[in-house]
């Protein structure tokens, strides 16, 4: 088996590998000789032997650029984490002696609540670390964990990783949700609830999130008829056009508090059974980045408090 190993990297020139892996990053070829220093054409070779050595085509080329086949794209995410993993190792071996603030790389699902993000990512702001923080949908931030182009993913729901790539998802805590509205509407639906929201205007989370789901199934049992006035996906949105009166809305208990005092809303009630979610998600890496520890320690403590 080591033999066989041995031979297969043998065969697999790391060179070109590399030449592939920076084309694919920046999206030219072009672009890649200026990072390479190398000229356009040397790297065009390079790339065509990779691609004699492994019988596959992996890139297609659409007007002046280059697009990656679905071989390719496969070959990049492999490629992402070798070149990923060597980096890990130099930094590892040289103890970390680069100066400057330490780079996190977080990603955030466009659903989940912006308070929870800004007390799970206060560790590491408060540790000379430089934050950067995407929001996406749960495939693309599943994509960018895969490419180690993220850190961490803060998700109301597990993320789903490949055959290739393994996801790690940890349940950091969990809250109730309840019905807020404006002040200038909660006095209205305070009485009777929760009948009283039959055929209310009420904001919802967007349809396939978790929450939504298990808001969809309270309304059911509750025998809960509303008037659907409109469907987010940014939850701070939502909130927005609730402190505008368009209608009564769930937020989480966990930051009922923050949520009154950044916006004109009042709670109306408490939604029985319906909760709010909260998992760090993280994709296998040799050498975990060592704040997301202290980001899962702080968010485990923020979210059972």
């Amino acid at each position: 088996m080591l033999v066989w190993f041995c031979q297969a990297m043998l065969n697999l020139n790391l060179q070109h590998l590399l030449y592939f892996w920076v084309v694919a990053r920046e999206g030219s070829i072009t672009r890649a000789s200026e990072v390479l220093f190398v000229t356009p054409s040397t790297i065009s070779i390079q790339i065509k032997k990779l691609e004699g050595s492994t019988q596959q085509s992996l890139f297609n080329r659409v007007g002046r650029g280059l697009e990656l086949t679905e071989i390719g794209r496969i070959a990049f995410q492999y490629a992402d984490a070798m070149f990923a993993t060597g980096q890990e190792l130099q930094n590892f071996l040289e103890g970390r002696t680069e100066s400057g603030p330490q780079r996190l790389e977080i990603g955030v699902t466009t659903i989940f609540p912006k308070l929870v993000t800004w007390e799970l990512m206060e560790p590491a702001i408060g540790f000379d670390c430089h934050v950067v923080c995407r929001e996406a949908s749960a495939p693309k931030l599943v994509e960018l964990l895969a490419l180690h182009q993220l850190d961490v993913v803060f998700c109301d729901s597990p993320l789903r990783g490949s055959s290739a790539v393994k996801m790690f998802n940890r349940l950091l805590g969990e809250s109730k949700v309840s019905i807020f509205a404006s002040t200038q509407l909660v006095k209205e639906y305070q009485s009777n609830f929760p009948e009283c929201l039959n055929n209310v205007p009420m904001l919802l989370p967007a349809i396939g999130t978790e929450m939504r789901r298990s808001i969809d199934a309270w309304l059911v049992s509750s025998g809960i008829v509303p008037k659907i006035a409109g469907e987010f996906e940014d939850l701070a949105l939502l909130k927005i056009a609730g402190e505008h009166g368009l209608g009564v809305f769930p937020v989480p208990d966990i930051i009922a508090g923050e949520a009154m005092k950044h916006y004109n809303i009042e709670r109306v009630g408490p939604m029985e059974n319906v909760v709010e979610r909260f998992y760090v998600a993280t994709a296998e890496r040799r050498i975990a980045h060592p704040i997301v520890q202290r980001i899962v320690e702080r968010a485990t403590g923020f979210l059972e408090a």
